[in-house]
């Protein structure tokens, strides 16, 4: 009220200037005769009019396009929203489809391999800069033992080191711990691999004259009972006869990716030859 007592003779004023220009440019039926009165105030009137009009169309188009951004806008977010649910539920169904892949391949080895073996996911790594090894979800309870080997379909992962319940530690190929014999598929040469970190192995005592070359598998012999035999070690990568010295520098990469691996298989046999933890 007090708006109105204030502003009131302003108001009044534009109401009957709103009105005068409405009668001189749209003038009702009575004064439709009054043509020269009607064209002279149409004539001074219609800029107003035309100021007017274009300013209450701007402000109806500024706003019709507002609500229309806003629209727009809040249909994107949701259009955003479901994107992502459907991506994150299309990267799970593709997670599960390899994970479902994976687990035929072990179920197919399993079958094939001579000895019995059990299946196991890996659920840890080992956080030391100097040990390389995993943990697996199988424990004492299901008859893991120390020194029992842990394989792929695609080769040897490593051995029992240690045993918990529900859990056991694995250790690495890669370990420097890690030693077993193995033998060149090719050439039959034996050596004793040992892991340097990475995801590589050295292969010792190998002398100059032994016919090793890149490009070779390498296979556990089987001879030490820390593999079953004929299980893939790798290939070898480089071996370099030295000018001096008694063996050859050879470098294998491993088979498996032992950083990637999500299930393995442990061979539940005690290993043919007695288990000393540590270098064989």
């Amino acid at each position: 009220m007090g708006f109105l007592r204030k502003w009131w003779r302003l108001l009044t004023a534009a109401v009957l200037i709103s009105v005068a220009i409405q009668v001189f440019v749209h003038p009702p039926a009575a004064l439709s005769r009054a043509d020269t009165v009607h064209a002279s105030g149409s004539l001074l009137f219609r800029p107003v009019y035309f100021a007017v009009d274009f300013v209450r169309q701007g402000i109806a188009s500024v706003w019709s396009h507002y609500v229309a951004l806003v629209g727009v806008s809040r249909e994107n977010d949701r259009l955003r929203q479901e994107n992502t649910s459907l991506r994150e539920k299309l990267q799970e169904n593709r997670d599960a489809l390899l994970e479902n892949r994976r687990l035929k391949e072990l179920l197919r080895f399993s079958e094939a391999a001579e000895k019995r073996v059990i299946g196991a996911r890996v659920v840890g790594h080992d956080i030391s800069p100097w040990f390389q090894a995993v943990f697996i979800d199988a424990g004492v309870e299901t008859g893991v033992e120390a020194g029992m080997a842990v394989v792929t379909p695609g080769g040897g992962v490593g051995r029992i080191h240690k045993t918990y319940k529900g859990l056991s530690e694995v250790l690495l190929v890669t370990d420097g711990r890690f030693a077993a014999d193995v033998i060149v598929e090719r050439s039959r040469v034996r050596a004793i691999a040992e892991g340097m970190g990475g995801n590589l192995c050295r292969l010792k005592y190998v002398s100059p004259t032994m016919d090793v070359v890149a490009g070779d598998r390498i296979l556990f012999s089987g001879f030490d009972g820390s593999m079953p035999k004929g299980t893939l070690l790798g290939t070898v990568l480089s071996a370099d006869r030295p000018r001096e010295g008694l063996f050859q520098k050879v470098q294998v990469q491993c088979a498996v990716n032992l950083q990637a691996t999500e299930e393995v298989l442990v061979v539940l046999s005690r290993p043919s030859i007695p288990f000393r933890s540590g270098k064989l």
